[in-house]
């Protein structure tokens, strides 16, 4: 498939079949928020470029577009989720929409989202009735799981930072931890006197559960 003056090209391996409609999708679905149209597509070779995206992401207007255009390309070419500068756009583009959610549902009084130029250790901070959750996003590939060091990175940092937070709270798309993980962060986390829970999470899915989970925690 080619068109005149075209100036985006994506070539992605696939078979035959629903996989390769799949992200045909994708990329028509991509190239149409992006504004371009495709000079080639060739479902036997394998080749992608991410600058041209990387620029389209940089100048995303709403957070859900960024994650909506990366996760179309990245449909079909798997290796810019590990591009340095599309981890950072997505995963700032999925703690906004985690905290849009929240206040939502707490109210703005109650939502917190941490800006600035230090890392305090969380990214939201949710407070009721007297008490606080120290929320620290993770977001990564959806096929992979949380890992121990990073686990036991994430809660230290909250512990550092937030030393007056009651509960840690992991909010992730990523897949969860093993059992082990998870109870050796619960005892990291009551050693210094608070709660602990890890909440796989996604963007267009139901935050109720993330809402029982943070009320539970702060006894409201």
């Amino acid at each position: 498939m080619s068109c005149t003056g075209a100036t985006a090209v994506f070539v992605v391996e696939t078979e035959a079949g629903p996989a390769a409609l799949i992200i045909i999708g994708a990329i028509l679905f991509l190239v149409a928020m992006v504004g371009r149209q495709i000079k080639e597509i060739s479902l036997t070779e394998g080749i992608f470029t991410p600058e041209e995206l990387k620029e389209v992401l940089r100048n995303t207007q709403t957070p859900e577009d960024v994650l909506t255009i990366a996760s179309a390309a990245s449909t079909a070419a798997p290796e810019i989720q590990s591009d340095p500068e599309v981890q950072h756009l997505t995963a700032a583009a999925y703690e906004q929409i985690l905290a849009k959610n929240l206040t939502e549902i707490f109210g703005q009084e109650a939502v917190q989202a941490i800006t600035g130029p230090y890392d305090l250790g969380i990214d939201i901070l949710v407070s009721l009735g007297g008490k606080k959750a120290g929320i620290q996003t993770k977001f990564g590939r959806t096929d992979m799981h949380f890992t121990d060091r990073r686990m036991r990175e994430a809660v230290q940092w909250v512990l550092r930072g937030s030393p007056d937070a009651d509960a840690v709270i992991i909010v992730s798309n990523m897949h969860e931890p093993s059992l082990s993980i998870l109870g050796a962060a619960r005892d990291r986390a009551q050693a210094s006197g608070k709660t602990f829970q890890y909440v796989r999470w996604n963007p267009d899915g139901d935050t109720t559960q993330l809402e029982r989970v943070i009320r539970d925690h702060l006894g409201a």
